[in-house]
C-alpha cells in the first residue's frame, strides 16, 4: 500500500515530516499513512510501516484498549480523543501521548487520523518526580525535628507532621498561622530574624522557648535560613528545630544541684557567696543597708556521737526550715560547710537583723527533733554584722560575723551576738 495521495502531495509531505509530533493515518485496520517523525520514533522506514496492521505497533498490553476504542470511534459512539499508550517500536516499548480523530479519505471513505508524541523522559521524570515527593514525605514524616517555612511576615506556609508530637498542634491547624503564636514569649521570634539579618540570611544554634498546646515550655533548639527569589529579592524564611526539652531539665538540674546544698536545699557555699556579692555590690551603688549573720548549730558533734548522722541531717534540715519560715524571699541563705549557715540580708539595717536573728534563735530552740521516741533539742549561736563601706571584701564581711559568731559560743551559746561596725 502506499501513502494515500491526499496527505503524500508535494509540500504537505515536507511539511508533515517535519513537525515534532508523529503522524498517522488508519485506514481499514493499516497504517495508510505516517510521517518520518513516527517513523523514527517507532525505528522503521516509512515504506516498512505502510500497509502494516496498526495494533503491531500497539505493546501488547494497551491492543485490547486501542482495539476497543478503534471500533467504538468508527460506529459513532463517543469516547476520548487523547489518552496515553505503549508502542511497540524496533528498539523496544516508548509511552506515547495520542490524539486521535475521524477523517475522510479523497475516495470518500471513512478514516482515523491521530497524532503521537514520544512522552517516554517526560512520564519517567514525572514518575522519578513523583518518587521522590514519596521519599521526601517519608522522610519529613520520620524526621524527629520540626523543618518549617514562613513567609517574610512570619506566617507559617509549611511545616512538617512531626510538630504534633513535639507542640501538640497538627500541622493543619499551624499551616497560615503565625509562628510568633507559638512562642512562650512572642517576642523571641524576633531573636532569630534578628539573628538572621545579622548573620548574612542564617542563623545557626538559636534557643528558643516554645508554648505547647497544652500549655507546657517546649525549649527548641533551631538553625534557620533566608530564601530567596532569582532577583535575589527575600521571599521565605526556612528552619529546623530540635526539640532539647529534655537537655533543658538536665542542664537546670545540674545548674540547681552546683547550686544548692544537697541535703538542706539552701544555696551551696559558692552561690551563696555569689549572690552576696551582688548585694555588696548594689549596697555600694546606691548606698543602701545591709546586714550578715553566720549561724552555727550547737553541740552538734554530740548530736551525731549520741543519736547517728541521720539524727545531725534532721536537725540541719529543721534549722533550714525555721531560717526559711523567718526571712524574706530576697534574704540568701546558704550553708557554709558542716553545721554553719550565712545569711545575707539585703535592705536591712542592723538593728532589724538584730530582731530576725532572735526570732530565729528563739524558733531554733523551741523546736525539738522526734527520733525513735526520743526528743532532740537544738540551739544556734548567731554573729551579726552590719556592711559598711569599711568592708574590703566579702571575707573581712564573713571574717567579723565569724568572729561574733565565737563570741557567742563562748559566751554560753544559744545567742545573738553582734560585731561592731569596721
Amino acid at each position: 500500500m502506499e501513502q494515500i495521495s491526499w496527505l503524500s502531495g508535494q509540500g504537505y509531505q515536507g511539511l508533515l515530516d517535519r513537525l515534532q509530533d508523529g503522524i498517522f493515518v488508519i485506514e481499514a485496520g493499516q497504517l495508510a499513512y505516517v510521517n518520518q517523525r513516527l517513523a523514527d520514533m517507532l525505528g522503521y522506514t516509512v515504506d516498512e510501516l505502510i500497509g502494516r496492521p496498526f495494533l503491531e505497533v500497539v505493546a501488547a498490553e494497551d491492543q485490547p484498549l486501542v482495539w476497543k476504542r478503534h471500533h467504538a470511534r468508527l460506529a459513532g459512539e463517543q469516547v476520548p480523543e487523547q489518552y496515553d499508550i505503549h508502542l511497540a517500536t524496533a528498539r523496544g516499548v516508548i509511552c506515547c501521548s495520542l490524539n486521535v480523530g475521524l477523517g475522510e479519505s479523497m475516495e470518500g471513505s471513512t478514516v482515523t487520523v491521530g497524532s503521537a508524541r514520544d512522552v517516554t523522559q517526560q512520564r519517567k521524570a514525572l514518575a522519578e518526580l513523583e518518587a521522590s515527593k514519596v521519599e521526601l514525605k517519608s522522610i519529613l514524616d520520620q524526621l524527629p525535628d520540626v523543618l518549617y517555612r514562613t513567609d517574610m511576615q512570619g506566617i507559617i506556609t509549611m511545616i512538617s507532621p512531626v510538630c504534633f508530637d513535639i507542640l501538640g498542634f497538627r500541622r493543619e491547624e499551624m499551616l497560615g498561622t503565625p509562628l510568633s503564636d507559638y512562642y512562650n514569649i512572642r517576642g523571641d521570634r524576633q531573636k532569630i530574624v534578628q539573628a538572621i539579618c545579622e548573620a548574612g540570611g542564617k542563623a545557626i544554634r538559636v534557643e528558643s522557648a516554645l508554648r505547647h498546646k497544652d500549655g507546657t515550655i517546649v525549649w527548641v533548639l533551631t538553625n534557620a535560613f533566608v530564601r530567596f527569589d532569582s532577583g535575589g529579592q527575600p521571599v521565605s524564611i526556612e528552619g529546623l528545630a530540635r526539640d532539647i526539652s529534655e537537655r533543658k531539665r538536665m542542664e537546670d538540674q545540674l545548674m540547681t544541684l552546683s547550686r544548692t546544698d544537697g541535703l538542706t536545699g539552701a544555696y551551696s557555699r559558692g552561690h551563696f557567696m555569689d549572690k552576696s556579692e551582688e548585694v555588696i555590690s548594689m549596697m555600694r551603688r546606691y548606698q543602701r543597708p545591709a546586714s550578715m549573720m553566720v549561724a552555727d548549730l550547737d553541740h552538734f558533734k554530740t548530736i551525731n556521737d549520741k543519736y547517728g548522722h541521720h539524727a545531725g541531717d534532721l536537725a540541719l534540715k529543721a534549722f533550714t526550715n525555721v531560717c526559711r519560715q523567718e526571712i524574706r524571699e530576697s534574704d540568701i541563705l546558704g550553708r557554709l560547710g558542716g553545721e554553719e549557715f550565712g545569711l545575707m540580708l539585703p535592705e536591712t539595717t542592723i538593728q532589724h537583723a538584730q530582731v530576725l536573728a532572735e526570732r530565729i534563735r528563739k524558733a531554733a530552740s523551741a523546736f525539738e527533733i522526734t527520733l525513735d521516741d526520743q526528743t532532740i533539742g537544738i540551739t544556734v549561736s548567731i554573729g551579726l554584722v552590719e556592711l559598711s563601706t569599711g568592708d574590703a571584701s566579702l571575707d573581712s564581711v564573713m571574717r567579723r560575723a565569724d568572729l561574733a559568731m565565737y563570741q557567742a559560743k563562748a559566751a554560753g551559746r544559744n545567742q545573738v551576738v553582734t560585731a561592731m561596725a569596721s
